[in-house]
């Protein structure tokens, strides 16, 4: 038996990670009471490699308290065997977290504070106790008898008990208010609490914990790619990583799949003093570009990104400057992505029943690492609500008749 006092003496995530890479083990039970695609997204090629070994994942999670997000949901629906959400419609919390790994000869049960978010596998202060299975103790009998009989309790409370079958389920508790997309209740918390600049801060930054890197798979070379380096990632603002958004108005490209990134911003609002957007001008501001990595002066490069959409990861989205004879002067990103089992992202847009899925619309991006995103799709009657939320406000070029983009 151990103790894990993250960051300390381990990450979860990290453990997470090495036990689903094991062949000693064939089910996976998760029950917590949040979870967020800073944590699922990270373990999420690790859940798909356990399954195709013949690996079992089974998940139970809350969603009190705005703690569950619905793109998390929509990752866990496409990466495990069976998801449930529990959920008490009077003050009762659903507070659980255990992970249950169980295996012909031996298990492990970790019983804690860890959620599957970001934070709660990696960053945050959590502790957990890590109780293996493995017949040398007396007691483990019990201990397996209460956690099977716990999850059949779960399981058996009737309407504060549902299964998530299909994308439908997940869609009804987004659509009464059980879930949020997490750009959504980004917004939603900027813009009903702001800080101040003038806020004394009493407290230090705590102790580095880095997040570790997602392995992309690879596609075709092509020349002037720029990569990212192989290391841990470390976003700054928590289980609340970067987020940028762009007012897509008609957008280009025959499948209108391609948005517009400037090469410099007409600031409207906000300092980006102290961020990669400066450029000393109280006026202008590094371009959109900026926040996928690239240089905006640097046209003679050009990457490519993976974009996760509704859970599924869209490999090779080019983002370049174009040449030749009719260039229009900016960067663009060509959102036209495959998945690994061939399907386009433009299917998918046109799944959703609209001709050009993208017009007229707020697209937004948060930062996973550099060169991975998730990407969220809004109506284009939630500006005011991006605008309100931004802490930068701008334009997405030079002009005051420029597309809007704003940095969360």
């Amino acid at each position: 038996m151990k103790l894990m006092n993250q960051p300390f003496t381990g990450q979860l995530g990290n453990r997470l990670i090495e036990l689903l890479d094991s062949p000693e083990y064939h089910t996976l039970n998760i029950v917590v009471a949040f979870a967020k695609n800073s944590g699922v997204l990270r373990i999420k090629n690790s859940l798909e490699r356990f399954r195709e070994r013949g690996g079992k994942v089974n998940v139970y999670v809350g969603v009190d308290l705005c703690g569950t997000s619905y793109e998390a949901l929509t990752a866990l629906l496409i990466n495990t065997n069976s998801l449930h959400v529990v959920h008490s419609e009077r003050s009762q919390t659903f507070h659980a977290k255990i992970y249950q790994f169980l295996g012909n000869n031996q298990g492990l049960i970790v019983v804690g504070s860890h959620n599957l978010t970001g934070g709660g596998l990696w960053t945050n202060f959590e502790s957990s106790v890590h109780i293996p299975i493995d017949g040398s103790n007396e007691n483990e009998g019990e201990i397996l008898s209460g956690l099977d009989t716990y999850i059949g309790e779960l399981t058996s409370l009737n309407d504060s008990f549902m299964p998530i079958t299909s994308q439908d389920d997940i869609e009804t508790l987004l659509q009464n208010g059980y879930i949020f997309k997490e750009v959504a209740e980004q917004v939603r918390l900027a813009t009903s609490a702001k800080k101040t600049d003038a806020q004394v801060r009493l407290f230090g930054n705590g102790v580095p914990a880095p997040l570790p890197r997602i392995t992309i798979p690879q596609v075709e070379d092509k020349a002037a790619v720029i990569v990212a380096p192989p290391q841990p990632v470390s976003i700054p603002q928590g289980d609340e990583s970067q987020t940028i958004w762009f007012e897509t108005r008609k957008m280009t490209g025959g499948s209108r799949n391609i948005l517009d990134l400037s090469k410099r911003s007409l600031i409207e609002r906000g300092d980006p003093s102290g961020t990669p957007f400066n450029l000393g001008n109280t006026k202008f501001m590094r371009g959109g570009v900026e926040f996928f990595g690239l240089d905006p002066v640097a046209t003679d490069q050009h990457k490519d990104i993976t974009l996760n959409f509704e859970g599924v990861d869209y490999l090779a989205n080019t983002i370049l400057y174009p040449e030749g004879n009719n260039p229009n002067g900016t960067w663009r990103l060509q959102i036209k992505g495959i998945s690994t089992s061939g399907r386009k992202i433009t299917d998918a847009f046109r799944a959703k029943g609209e001709a050009e899925y993208l017009v007229w619309k707020i697209i937004t991006f948060t930062k996973i690492q550099g060169d991975y995103f998730f990407m969220t799709v809004f109506a284009a009657s939630e500006l005011e609500n991006f605008k309100a939320a931004s802490r930068i406000l701008a334009r997405n070029g030079s002009t005051t008749s420029a597309r809007q983009l704003g940095l969360l």
